[in-house]
């Protein structure tokens, strides 16, 4: 009997595409996850689509994902509000199916860029602002012969303390 093997790392959008699957036929079925999308009637194949897209953004850098993951989770939270024990629960279950398909540099990061995005929706949903006052100033890298579009700061505040690029 022969397997396939696994790959390597989260590095073609293939295997981001594998991770999806893997991920939600496992959060379709989970217990407590499970009803949650249920509930909501979710469609699975522009699911799978938008954060095939959403991961593909994260660990390739491809861009395709437009939306705003913060705010799209919203409707469910207020259906079926979300506790620690489902953000556990959806780190657990990400976290196995990364280390069961996966290994290497993306793989590590996909787990951290989860944890991350999991911290954040659980502040967004609870109404609390990221610690820190000071206003972020986003680094935009020079391209080589000068500054390459973009990277021009706009003298015009931001309302939430951030640096804007001129226009």
């Amino acid at each position: 009997m022969t397997s396939e093997p696994t790959p390597r790392d989260l590095d073609i959008r293939e295997h981001v595409e594998l991770l999806v699957h893997a991920f939600y036929r496992d959060v379709a079925t989970d217990d407590l996850l499970g009803p949650i999308f249920e509930g909501m009637g979710v469609d699975w194949p522009a699911h799978i689509a938008t954060l095939t897209d959403f991961w593909s953004w994260q660990l390739l850098g491809e861009r395709g994902y437009t939306g705003n993951p913060l705010r799209a989770h919203e409707p469910a939270h207020q259906r079926f509000p979300f506790t620690d024990a489902h953000f556990e629960r959806w780190l657990e279950l990400f976290a196995a199916t990364v280390d069961a398909h996966f290994e290497g540099p993306r793989a590590a990061t996909a787990k951290q860029r989860a944890a991350k995005m999991a911290a954040a929706l659980r502040r967004f949903l609870a109404g609390e602002e990221a610690a820190g006052h000071a206003p972020v100033v986003p680094f935009l890298a020079r391209r080589a012969g000068g500054p390459g579009p973009g990277t021009e700061r706009s003298s015009a505040p931001h309302p939430r303390g951030f640096s804007q690029p001129a226009r």
